[in-house]
């Protein structure tokens, strides 16, 4: 997510654009100021979560009714990766898991965000979504889930070549407005 800060948060100057760790970045007006806006990308965990070869997807509340994507989540303070995907899975699910080994970690520049990914195992039992934060769930097989070229779908696409499955990546659709 970009941020447009126009004011510095501490003492209230104008931002202004000047060099900073070797690239233009806001900071405050007021030299004896030191705030800097770094836009550091913040951590978000995703898992691959499946029993065997049938995969979870969710569908975000406010998402397109054909978009679907891992169970995902920001790390909290505190816990380690594979504790806070452990802990969304359970949130978003209400299962519990196996935490796995590390998918890989992606950049999601769209959002501003690293996403650090996993190989989640679920527990026996049935889903149910957290409604205040998913619409929907669906289960895939592993047969027919296509990654999606960015952000957690390439943690899908190095998920399936593990298994030896090269299921042909999905394209974005566009979205009409009006």
């Amino acid at each position: 997510m970009q941020y447009d800060y126009k004011y510095c948060p501490i003492c209230k100057n104008k931002l202004i654009i000047k060099e900073e760790g070797g690239l233009e970045r806001k900071r405050c007006s007021d030299l004896e100021c030191e705030f800097v806006f770094w836009n550091n990308p913040t951590p978000v965990l995703a898992a691959v979560a499946h029993r065997d070869d049938e995969v979870v997807l969710v569908q975000s509340i406010g998402w397109p009714t054909h978009w679907y994507s891992l169970v995902t989540g920001f790390m909290e303070a505190g816990e380690s990766p594979e504790e806070g995907i452990a802990r969304e899975v359970k949130e978003e699910t209400g299962l519990d898991c196996a935490v796995g080994p590390l998918l890989g970690i992606y950049e999601f520049s769209q959002m501003n965000q690293i996403i650090i990914a996993y190989d989640v195992l679920l527990s026996e039992g049935e889903i149910i979504i957290d409604e205040s934060e998913l619409v929907d769930y669906k289960i895939v097989h592993s047969s027919q889930l296509r990654p999606w070229p960015s952000g957690t779908g390439q943690a899908v696409k190095k998920w399936l070549s593990q298994r030896g499955i090269e299921n042909e990546e999905m394209g974005f659709k566009k979205i009409k407005k009006g």
